[in-house]
């Protein structure tokens, strides 16, 4: 656990653990307040708490079997960001699929920075086998985020067309990598 601070507030950074499934409900939450705001996230309806600690449980099952690392930020014991890399299997165990959400209110301040380096980090240092490759999707509208993935060393390397959908259009998916 590292405590850090980004713009006057202290948010603590913290990797998931068994005790998270004592408080589903904050995930919950958090998940919610981003299909509310309708951040562009692949998550567009609400998620109910059954679902929310299936995915709970299924994210440390993975993670103890060293197939998935995954951060947290708090701030005032509320989840503010998350960010993950899930390994591919078979043919592409050596790939790490990458996620991250952050709340309003907690972008642009250098938190997705932080959280994206300590994620890469964590990936090479816990995952089995270690990844060669990170890969995320992104919206094609989320320059912000494109902006963030070039400035860490991701490439573009395809742009799908119509694959996402943002309030109620289609969307074109940007592929990006970063080779470990």
């Amino acid at each position: 656990m590292k405590t850090k601070i980004f713009n006057g507030k202290r948010i603590l950074i913290r990797k998931i653990s068994q005790k998270d499934l004592r408080n589903v409900k904050k995930f919950q939450v958090f998940i919610n307040s981003l299909v509310k705001e309708r951040a562009r996230i692949l998550i567009n309806k609400r998620i109910s708490l059954k679902e929310e600690r299936e995915w709970l449980k299924r994210l440390l099952q993975r993670t103890k079997k060293h197939e998935e690392v995954c951060l947290l930020a708090e701030f005032n014991n509320e989840n503010v960001g998350s960010v993950n890399v899930e390994k591919g299997t078979h043919c592409q165990d050596h790939i790490g699929y990458f996620a991250i959400s952050i709340k309003d209110g907690y972008r642009g301040i250098g938190l997705g920075t932080h959280m994206m380096k300590e994620i890469i980090k964590l990936a090479k240092k816990e995952l089995r086998p270690k990844p060669k490759t990170i890969r995320l999707n992104v919206f094609q509208g989320n320059k912000s985020a494109q902006a963030l993935y070039k400035k860490l060393g991701f490439r573009k390397v395809a742009k799908i067309p119509k694959q996402l959908q943002y309030k109620g259009k289609l969307e074109d998916e940007i592929v990006m990598l970063l080779d470990l």
